[in-house]
């Protein structure tokens, strides 16, 4: 808006519905908070949005499905990581957008490292298959419905040896709902009172949904509520509820820059409300999300590649398909993109591990190691966690092409450490959800993100002006992903306090740029605020789905033990968590006194500082014990880690206040 002046925005009023609002601070979270109360804040979504995502830009057969589930939450092979959400990204369905789930192509069998897996005999048994490993699903869409289906995005038909049937000249996949929905003027107008609007995009041609039309949205939302309802499982109470949560929204948008001249949303488009495309090339997309984000309402998702103001009330969003490199358009692009959505009210926010483009790497074996190795650090530390990855070309048609390849991109095929890495993010992560959703509840009530740019907290600083790549994970995380290749160093700015180093517990003083360094590639530049409590989840958790959703007692969900870090501070420090858990910690010379007011549930206790002469809970002593295991085998007790310097203390806390003293 300021191309032609340097000293003023000049804009030219192009319909009569532009508005603007000045949201004035002076303190930038205010603006945030205000910004936010007029044009909508994120809901709350369910807990399992939070664990960590398995995501493929094709599942080729119901048979690579069970493969990747299997390794993932099976622990198939010892490659076993929490996990509480499978993406079905393009193609999932018999043509675009008809969203009907094609059973040939997930009722195909395959063969993964020697072993065959079966397809699957109906979509029941799928969902079944999934909500049993502890996952949701959620169903990749685009906004258009097609006439024509590009055959090689779409394998609806299979010979008996994997490889898609071609039908030269054939219309493949022309969606069985496209004639309703223009019979019934439910697409975007080519002009007014004239044709619907028919768009090249790159799944075929199709013509996008009016959702300014209160009939179509409702022609639309009822089709997937039908989806929905086909997708329900049994839950241990013996209801019902769908394996669905959620839709992965994407496009929405004006333009396909990389195929110009396809424009999306020309300004000549006319929409049921009276809009003209040059006032939808924005607006479209909120009218999109707010229609699919109905559906579901707060349970569930939406994972959306578009936005404007207003859509960040219906989480959540995703930078889209980003290059796997150290370049601006990977890692280091990434990372800025979400905290400049961060900073327009974006809170609940994920990306690709990885990146996506897989053709625009070109790096070796090694150097794709390393790369996944630090997205899947700063994965850890956004509030959604989600694996994905790109099955080339050919590949997508021919099941024989390309396996060993494939195999490559789960993470047990970039070599053991990056599979070590990734296990252990991914288990923190979930580990962390206590944590991320208390700030995730915040955000629905104040608007501010749970990614926070230093700037946004430490706004007086003038040296966190300009800090990149370096951010607040809530209040008590600084994280500082590594942005090179084949880095093990970088340089951190510290705001005012004093910061703990979160591998080594060194204590860093505020105010000054320190270089970090680290010989091990699963460590990068964390560091907790000096006073932090961090609640987290026990180590064993697998999903974050309700226990009553998965119905399988083999799969580890969460229950109500929590496990608290703390970082004793100078003075009083406390931290209330999304249930209304109150802990507090005061420090007074080497002598801590923490209070917890709490419903009934198992605590551990994880306390930075000096060995301590004794620990009572509410003035009665607790036994010391000697060992790891003598600990780990008893309800309650303390023990001390000289290695990491942390007081470990466990109780059955009956409810209520208790006062531990260590």
């Amino acid at each position: 808006m300021r191309a032609s002046h340097a000293d003023r925005y000049a804009v030219t009023n192009l319909f009569s519905t532009l508005r603007f609002k000045v949201v004035y601070g002076p303190n930038l979270s205010d603006v945030l908070t205000r910004f936010t109360a007029y044009s909508g804040r994120p809901f709350l979504p369910p807990p399992w949005v939070f664990g960590p995502w398995i995501s493929s830009d094709i599942w080729r057969s119901g048979g690579e499905i069970r493969y990747a589930v299997k390794n993932f939450a099976g622990n198939l092979n010892g490659r076993g990581t929490p996990a509480s959400a499978i993406v079905f990204d393009s193609p999932w369905e018999t043509a675009y957008n008809d969203l009907q789930f094609n059973m040939t192509q997930f009722g195909q069998g395959d063969d993964f490292e020697g072993d065959h897996y079966d397809g699957f005999a109906s979509l029941s048994e799928m969902m079944d298959f999934l909500q049993k490993n502890g996952l949701k699903v959620i169903c990749w869409m685009a906004p258009f419905v097609n006439v024509q289906s590009e055959p090689e995005t779409l394998p609806n038909r299979f010979q008996s040896n994997g490889i898609l049937e071609r039908v030269p000249g054939q219309n493949i996949g022309k969606a069985s709902n496209y004639d309703e929905g223009e019979s019934r003027g439910f697409f975007v107008r080519k002009l007014a009172g004239g044709p619907p609007l028919l768009v090249p995009w790159w799944k075929g041609r199709g013509s996008p949904v009016d959702f300014t039309n209160a009939a179509a949205r409702k022609w639309f939302a009822d089709q997937l509520r039908t989806l929905l309802k086909q997708s329900e499982v049994v839950t241990a109470a013996g209801g019902s509820e769908p394996a669905i949560g959620g839709f992965k929204t994407d496009d929405g948008e004006t333009q396909n820059t990389a195929q110009p001249p396809n424009v999306y949303i020309p300004v000549s488009a006319s929409y049921a409300d009276g809009r003209k495309g040059t006032e939808m090339r924005n607006a479209y997309c909120f009218e999109y999300q707010r229609c699919v984000s109905g559906v579901l309402g707060s349970n569930g998702v939406l994972f959306a590649r578009s936005g404007f103001v207003g859509c960040q009330a219906f989480p959540g969003h995703w930078p889209g398909d980003n290059e796997p490199n150290f370049g601006a358009n990977g890692l280091p692009g990434v990372i800025l993109a979400g905290l400049s959505a961060a900073m327009s009210g974006y809170s609940i926010w994920g990306h690709d591990v990885g990146g996506y483009q897989d053709s625009n790497f070109g790096g070796s074996t090694a150097d794709r190691a390393d790369l996944f190795l630090r997205w899947t650090q700063f994965a850890c530390f956004s509030p959604i966690m989600q694996m994905h990855r790109q099955v080339h070309g050919q590949r997508k048609q021919d099941f024989t092409v390309g396996k060993t390849e494939e195999l490559r991109q789960y993470p047990w095929g970039y070599g053991a450490e990056a599979l070590a890495n990734y296990q252990f993010f991914a288990r923190f992560h979930t580990r962390l959800f206590p944590y991320i959703y208390t700030y995730a509840k915040e955000s629905s009530a104040t608007g501010l993100p749970i990614l926070r740019p230093l700037v946004l907290i430490n706004q007086s600083d003038s040296k966190a002006l300009g800090v990149q790549h370096a951010y607040h994970f809530g209040n008590e995380f600084l994280v500082a992903p590594i942005v090179a290749l084949n880095a093990n160093s970088r340089q951190v700015y510290l705001p005012a306090g004093n910061w703990v180093d979160f591998w080594t517990s060194a204590v860093h003083s505020g105010g000054q740029t320190i270089t970090w360094n680290s010989g091990n590639r699963m460590q990068f530049p964390l560091f907790v605020r000096e006073g932090a409590i961090v609640p987290l989840l026990p180590e064993n958790v697998q999903t974050l789905c309700d226990p009553n959703y998965v119905n399988n007692a083999a799969i580890a969900a969460a229950k109500k033990d929590l496990t608290f870090l703390i970082y004793p501070g100078s003075g009083t420090s406390q931290f209330t968590v999304y249930d209304q858990t109150l802990i507090q910690c005061q420090r007074s010379g080497a002598a801590r006194l923490i209070t917890l007011n709490s419903i009934s549930r198992p605590v551990t206790l994880q306390v930075s500082g000096d060995e301590p002469p004794g620990v009572t809970l509410n003035r009665s002593s607790l036994s010391k014990r000697a060992t790891l295991v003598e600990f780990e085998a008893s309800n309650t007790g303390w023990r001390f880690d000289s290695a990491s310097r942390f007081v470990f203390i466990k109780f059955p806390h009956v409810g209520g206040s208790a006062e531990i003293r260590c």
